[in-house]
Formats: C-alpha cells, sequence, structure tokens
C-alpha cells in the first residue's frame, strides 16, 4: 500500500527545503525526497581531518535590517539559530589595472573607486545611484507581488522604471551608459563570476541587483559554513512536522487527467500526493520525470532551448597556517591577467593560464573550520563542461572518478590554479596539508544539474526577468522550486522555494482521478 502525504518535495537543496518548511508551517503533511546523505544541494559542507570546507558558500547577501534576507529566514524559522559574520571588506581585485578593495559599506566602496578613476566620479555616482534606483524597484515589486497587486505589462515601466530599464540591457551596456573607461566599468563588474557571465553577456537586471546587494547590505557568513543553515532548516522542517527522506532518488512521476498522483523512487519508494514541489532541475523534472510527451510543445522548447549556466572547478586547501592573514589579504581575493570577456572565454575552453580564479580564506570569517594557526583556503574557476572531451571520460560518466584520463586531468588543472594562486600569496604551495579537487563532473553527481551547471539557466537578458520560466508549470499541481525559474545563489533559491510553496497551497486541490 502506497504512502499518501498533503506535498512531495524533490530534492533538499535550499530551494526544497524553503518550500518544505513553508509548506508544513501550514499545517501540511509535508515530504522531502532526497537522493544524498544530507541536505542542501550546493549548500554542504565536508570535513576531511581537522579541516571543513564549505562546498560553495562565500557569502550570504542583504541579510542588514532592510536588505530583504533577514526576513526570509526569520520567516523560515532559521534566523535566531544562526551565528552570521560580516565581511568588510568583502573582496579585493587583483589585475592589469592594479588591485581595488571593495568595502561592504557603498559609499567607501564608491570613495575608492573613484580614488583609483578620479575622471570617472560622475559616471560611478550616476551609475551607483541607477543601480540603488534598480534595487528600490525590485523590492517593490517584490512587495507588491506578495500583496497581490496585479501589475499590467504597459505599467511596468511607470511603476519600475529602473528596474525596467536594467533588464533590457546587459550589465555592460547599463555600465557604459554612465562609465566611459573600460577600466573603471571592470571594477564595478568584479562579482561577474558569481553569475557566471561576463558583463558583456550577463543580464543587467542580475549584475546590477546581485552586486548592489552586497555592497548596500553586505556580505554575511554563517558560523559553522553552509551546511548549518541547510541543518537549520532541516530542524524547522522537522518541528512543524515535515520529514525528509535521504537516498531516495526520484524516477518520475505518475500523472493522471493533467495532475500528478504520486512519486517514486529508484529505491522502490512510492509516494501519493496532492502536490509535488521540485527542487530538481526544470530539465530534469519536466522532460525525465513527467516525460515531454505529455508535455505542450512550445512548453518543451521553453525547457530545452536557453544554455545552461557554468560550471566550477574548485581546489579545496587544508593550510597548516593562515597564509591570507600574514599578507593581510581579506576573505576574498579575485584573480584576472585579462579583460572579462577574456577571462571567460578562458574558463571554458580549459586555458586554466589565464581563466579568472577566486581565492576565499574562510579562517577568516569562521576560524572554527581549520585548528588554530591553521587554515582553510578554496581556489574556484568557472569551468566548461565540455573541456578536455568532457575532462576525459568522452562524455561517460560511469565510474568517472576512477577514469585515469580524469584523474590526471582535475590534478593537472588543480597545479595550474595553486600554482597562479601562489604567485599572488607566497608560500601558499608549500602550506599546504590536505587537497582535494572538484569538477563539472563533481557537481552533476551531487545534484543532477545538466551540465554540472551552479546557476541554472544563463543569466543573460533574455533568461531573466520576463524570461524566466514560470514556477507554474503545465501540469496542474507541479511547481518548480530552483534556479532555473530565477537567479542562482542560496537566497534566491530560498526566495524560489517559499514562493512555490505559496503557488501550491493556494491552488485548488485538484480532483482525484
Amino acid at each position: 500500500m502506497a504512502e499518501h502525504v498533503d506535498v512531495v518535495v524533490i530534492g533538499a537543496g535550499l530551494g526544497g527545503l524553503a518550500a518544505a518548511v513553508t509548506a508544513a508551517g501550514q499545517g501540511k503533511r509535508t515530504l522531502v525526497l532526497e537522493q544524498a546523505g544530507m541536505p542542501g544541494g550546493y549548500a554542504v559542507c565536508f570535513q576531511r581531518g581537522p579541516y571543513r570546507f564549505d562546498a560553495s558558500l562565500r557569502a550570504l547577501d542583504s541579510l542588514a535590517p532592510g536588505g530583504g534576507s533577514d526576513a526570509i529566514l526569520r520567516e523560515l524559522g532559521v534566523w535566531d539559530r544562526l551565528r552570521l559574520r560580516r565581511l568588510d571588506p568583502l573582496y579585493v581585485t587583483r589585475g592589469p589595472n592594479g588591485d581595488l578593495v571593495a568595502h561592504a559599506d557603498l559609499f567607501r566602496y564608491e570613495s575608492e573607486l573613484i580614488r583609483r578613476f578620479p575622471d570617472q566620479m560622475a559616471g560611478i555616482r550616476s551609475y551607483l545611484n541607477e543601480a540603488w534606483e534598480a534595487l528600490r524597484d525590485g523590492r517593490r515589486l517584490g512587495e507588491d507581488q506578495k500583496a497581490g497587486r496585479k501589475v499590467a505589462p504597459a505599467e511596468f515601466m511607470t511603476r519600475y522604471p529602473a528596474l525596467a530599464r536594467v533588464g533590457m540591457e546587459t550589465w555592460e551596456q547599463t555600465l557604459t551608459r554612465h562609465v566611459s573607461d573600460p577600466r573603471a566599468r571592470e571594477a564595478l563588474s568584479a562579482l561577474w563570476g558569481y553569475f557566471t557571465l561576463p558583463p558583456s553577456r550577463l543580464s543587467g537586471l542580475i549584475g546590477v541587483l546581485g552586486s548592489m546587494t552586497y555592497h548596500l547590505f553586505g556580505g554575511w557568513y554563517p558560523e559553522g559554513g553552509s551546511g548549518t543553515l541547510s541543518h537549520a532548516l532541516e530542524q524547522a522542517l522537522h518541528e512543524r512536522g515535515g520529514e525528509i527522506r535521504y537516498s531516495q532518488r526520484v524516477t518520475g512521476v505518475e500523472i493522471k487527467n493533467g495532475i500528478v498522483t504520486a512519486v517514486s523512487t529508484a529505491e522502490g519508494l512510492r509516494v501519493e500526493t496532492e502536490a509535488v514541489i521540485s527542487n530538481a532541475s526544470a530539465p530534469t523534472t519536466m522532460l525525465e520525470f513527467v516525460g515531454r510527451e505529455r508535455l505542450p510543445a512550445d512548453y518543451v522548447a521553453r525547457v530545452e532551448k536557453p544554455a545552461v549556466s557554468s560550471a566550477s572547478f574548485s581546489v579545496y586547501l587544508g593550510l597548516n597556517r593562515d597564509v591570507f592573514k600574514e599578507q593581510g589579504l581579506p576573505h576574498e581575493v579575485f584573480l584576472a591577467e585579462r579583460d572579462h570577456d577574456a577571462t571567460w572565454q578562458a574558463s571554458q575552453s580549459g586555458d586554466w593560464e589565464h581563466a579568472g580564479l577566486s581565492m576565499t580564506d574562510y579562517t577568516s570569517v569562521d576560524p572554527t573550520c581549520a585548528p588554530p594557526g591553521s587554515a582553510v583556503v578554496i581556489i574556484t574557476a568557472l569551468a566548461g563542461w565540455d573541456c578536455e572531451n568532457v575532462w576525459g571520460t568522452g562524455g561517460d560518466l560511469t565510474d568517472y572518478h576512477q577514469n585515469p584520463r580524469y584523474l590526471e586531468i582535475k590534478e593537472r588543472v588543480a597545479d595550474t590554479l595553486v600554482a597562479r594562486a601562489a604567485r599572488y600569496a607566497p608560500g601558499l604551495a608549500d602550506a599546504i596539508q590536505y587537497r582535494e579537487v572538484s569538477t563539472p563532473l563533481s557537481n552533476f553527481s551531487y545534484t543532477r544539474n545538466p551540465r554540472g551547471a551552479i546557476e541554472g539557466y544563463e543569466n543573460s537578458p533574455e533568461n531573466s526577468g520576463m524570461g524566466w520560466l514560470p514556477q507554474t508549470t503545465p501540469i496542474h499541481n507541479l511547481f518548480l522550486a530552483d534556479g532555473w525559474t530565477n537567479t542562482g545563489g542560496q537566497t534566491a533559491a530560498m526566495m524560489s522555494g517559499i514562493s512555490a510553496a505559496r503557488l501550491a497551497l493556494e491552488a485548488p486541490t485538484p480532483v482525484a482521478p
């Protein structure tokens, strides 16, 4: 006899967890099915000897009062469970145009930019003014949507003019309207790597709002890492009566008369339900779990057509001393020897001597990640899925982690990135006590995201804002809660989950077939 619950959530990433906590909080019997053995998706930590590594998080955004993310964590019941540390400065960029310190305080950040580019003062200030206006419009839109206020397309420009304007441009186009010096534009768009596309291809909506949330409301890191946030959500779910079952890989959904009636897993579990919220990727959910034959052709094209975001390559280092602290380096350093476009192209083609990379010292914000006097540093670069014939596998991922060619490539790339990082942080290589490497194939293994994507669909203007895939689907009681329906990032994932749960709770109860 099959089990029965009110809501099944597929995947315990932050979006799935937020959806489950929201649904359970409304009294719904909620069950989360997760293929891995822990919650979080990309928001996880892992321990290796005395070192704790964060798989992905550098900094949460908008947690200062008024930023909005604090309200999300309070709504989910986890705000008081976290010890948050504020980052300032947010990062330092090191490249052909010299170093630039990016402060968490917007006005200090502006002042530092003007110090570096004094002849661009007027343009820098006018750009930051417009960016603030766009962020204001974005918050107003969010509150209007939450309150159920309808906005006709013809009214959008007049209600949210700055948001509409940047939403129609690339980030580079927005910057160029204000700032004439390309070096200053590169400094203003240093966070583009977080969004996986260079400014010339990245949505102005994503670049402007994403960077402003950090500079205006700060960057924050939870003590214990992103896994602490995931486990806090898991605890909140249990307290609200929900459940997570691990090592349950969903393989399909049963559909009758246009509604999902049950979810099944590879392990033989079958759960009947009134609603399904999927935190798996949109292509996996709709084309594999549902099946393209059950969907309108235009919807299948909408799911298939957009390119997916870049994947990533990371080198996790446990050090016997804090090299960053010795040299006065902040939490994160961005390294780039070329302009943003060339840097991005290098990462996608496998030119690791010229790909942009970040070095993140987690010990500076959370000393509990390493023994006293030691440190954890993670080197990260964007990376293409197709590099060296899918990382030496030819696309056959069967036991890929034992493939000699794959192992040789990943260690060679890691050697190159460590050597480059050590040129900017002398002593880094000699301090290494432990090293582990993840590739785009690792991303796929843990999340099943197509091509190891870290942001869902790529954040181009066409795929952003009005171009986002809706969270509702042609299946009446199936909803999407993932980075494929908005921009990526951990805060956005939780917002997506809350939104999907609200849609599911507001939808009419499906009639049993």
